[in-house]
């Protein structure tokens, strides 16, 4: 099945999707996330992968979407918050960038040299995240996640 997209519209995507997240309740947003990460990382958290993130944040900016969030490890599982005033690290990068790494378009380090990733603060923990989504196996998502984030990638020009 092929996807029509209509003129204009990757153009305009991250500016509906500004509009979306600053109406949209936090908590809402926060409930996906979270749906999301534990869906994505189910055997990261089981194995203890994640645990480098328990009292710990990381601060990801979506800089396009002027819109942030601010992820840590409790209880054994990835908990979104709004954004913290001191994040460990803070991560910014493009919805469009972000997309191509979601789904192998692009290393994030050549973004990173290219300077469209950004980290600050605890550059090792920005790097642990970093390369935990380098070793996820998109194989592994569930077959919806990888549509969507493929048809995503496509929508907003990223792939």
């Amino acid at each position: 099945m092929h996807l029509q997209i209509l003129p204009g519209l990757p153009e305009l995507a991250p500016q509906l999707l500004k509009y979306h997240c600053r109406l949209t309740p936090f908590f809402v947003h926060k409930g996906l996330i979270e749906q999301a990460l534990a869906v994505v990382f189910k055997e990261a958290l089981s194995d203890g992968e994640l645990d480098f993130l328990a009292d710990r944040t990381v601060t990801i900016t979506i800089v396009d979407l002027a819109w942030s969030f601010t992820l840590t490890l409790n209880s054994g599982r990835l908990v979104v918050l709004p954004c913290v005033p001191a994040p460990n690290a803070l991560m910014k990068a493009s919805s469009q960038d972000l997309l191509r790494i979601a789904v192998r378009r692009v290393d994030p380090d050549t973004l990173f040299f290219q300077r469209r990733l950004t980290m600050q603060g605890d550059t090792e923990l920005g790097l642990a995240v970093k390369n935990l989504l380098d070793s996820l196996d998109l194989d592994s998502l569930p077959k919806s996640l990888h549509w969507l984030l493929t048809k995503a990638a496509l929508v907003s020009g990223a792939e």
